[in-house]
Order: C-alpha cells, then structure tokens, then sequence
C-alpha cells in the first residue's frame, strides 16, 4: 500500500508530463522542494487544475510515488492572484521561485529549514502581491534575497572584512573570488572588485534585519535606481553562489534591471 502524507506547500512552476498530467514543483513546509505529478490536471473538468497553477498555496495530500509522488487532493491557503495581472509582480515571482528551484534542491536543502523557507517565501509572494508600486515590490525582493541566503548559508557579512577580518567602515568592495565584502586596503590586492557604497551596505543590513512585512527607515528615501543598483548587486551575489544566471528578466524584457 502506498503511503500518503499531508503538507502545506507553494507552487512554483509546472510543466507537462503527457496530454493530460502535469508535474508540479513546489516548496514544501516539512519537505522541502518537491515534484509531483497531477494527474488530470489539464483536462477541463480537473479538480486540480486550478490549483496546481504557480504562485499557489496550498494544503496537499499525496502518495509516494517510485520516481514522483502523486498529488490526491489539495485545498488552496492562499492563490496570492494579484500577482497575475501585474507583468513587475509577475516577474519578481518568478525570479523569487528560481532561485529557490536552483538554491533548495536536494543538494542544498536541510530538512530543519523548510518551514523557515516555506514561511519566507509565502510572506514575500504575499507582500508582492499586495504591494502598490514597483518600488515595493524591489524592496521585498532584495529582502528575500539577502534572508534566503542567510538561511542557507551564504549570507554577506557586511560588517567584516573577508580577508584581514578587520571592521569595515565607509565604502566597502565586493570580492567575487572570495565572494565576500573586503576592506580597502585588501581590495588592491585583489582584481576584479566591485566598490559598494556605503550608503548601499547600510541599506542591504537594513533590509536583512527588517520583516518581510515590516517597513524600515528606508523606504520612503530610496529611489527606483538606488533600488536597481542594489537588486543588480544581490542578483549577481547570487549568480556567483549558484553558478546559474537567471533569465526570468531576459526572457519577459518587462523591467529595466537586466
């Protein structure tokens, strides 16, 4: 008999498996990232159909599967639909969901996260969702960003130097080879850095320390191209880690940030 279990988990892509089934990705609270199939699901009358569609959350029921678990039921916590009739909410979504589709696999995942990442992510698509301009909408993601990093690991110590473990103070430089902030003085010694003004470091410590759904200091100061600058530094930080580029904006060429 197979065995079934119950999770809450957020759809992040789909893809056909034959003409009528499809597999799901998701983020699971007690899994992690997962692959489903959904048997049915593209034919009219699918009660799953609605529900298996991206940027959904919901409770599943499943059944383990040789190669892929199958989806039995599920019952939607929350469609986050605003995202679909805006291309900015759209397209940050979509970013948010492959760096979690490239960063949480298998090879990354730890079991004692999911439910921190799973939480992470609901609270980002849900404040993108309901957010009112693109501004917004950058600032939720660069805290998704710098918190999803930090969870994993990989988080920027914005206050100490990689190499000499001196503080850092004023402006600072990114080390892609060390992939770590370096003071000035290590920096000459090293090709290739990328100088992070001071005002941008404080801002990203900010926005690390700040709820998803919280408002910091900041957000009535910045303006859209401070904001770019700083979304463009974590997106190739993140890049840099996972050895993937991301081609959501390349492909959908509805934001100024490439």
């Amino acid at each position: 008999m197979k065995k079934s279990y119950l999770t809450d988990a957020i759809n992040l892509k789909n893809y056909p498996l034959n003409d009528d089934d499809l597999i799901v990705m998701m983020f699971s609270k007690t899994k992690g990232l997962i692959s489903a199939v959904a048997k049915g699901a593209k034919k009219p009358k699918s009660k799953l159909g609605a529900r298996i569609q991206m940027f959904i959350a919901n409770t599943i029921l499943l059944f383990e599967g040789r190669n892929l678990d199958i989806i039995s039921q599920a019952q939607s916590l929350n469609t986050f639909s605003k995202i679909r009739y805006d291309m900015n909410k759209l397209t940050y979504s979509m970013y948010i969901s492959e760096i979690i589709s490239s960063l949480c696999s298998k090879e990354y995942n730890k079991d004692e996260n999911s439910e921190i990442i799973y939480n992470l992510i609901f609270n980002s698509y849900n404040k993108i969702a309901n957010s009112q301009n693109l501004e917004e909408i950058i600032i939720t993601t660069l805290k998704f960003q710098l918190k999803i990093m930090d969870i994993l690991g990989w988080g920027l110590d914005f206050t100490t130097c990689t190499v000499c473990q001196k503080e850092l103070n004023s402006d600072i430089y990114y080390c892609q080879n060390y992939s770590g902030f370096l003071c000035e003085q290590c920096s000459r010694k090293n090709n290739q850095n990328i100088k992070i003004n001071s005002k941008i470091k404080d801002f990203l410590q900010e926005m690390l320390k700040t709820g998803i759904q919280e408002k910091s200091k900041y957000d009535k100061l910045v303006n859209s191209a401070f904001l770019e600058k700083c979304f463009l530094f974590m997106k190739k930080y993140i890049e840099n880690i996972s050895h993937k580029k991301t081609k959501v904006f390349d492909v959908l060429d509805c934001t100024k940030i490439s």
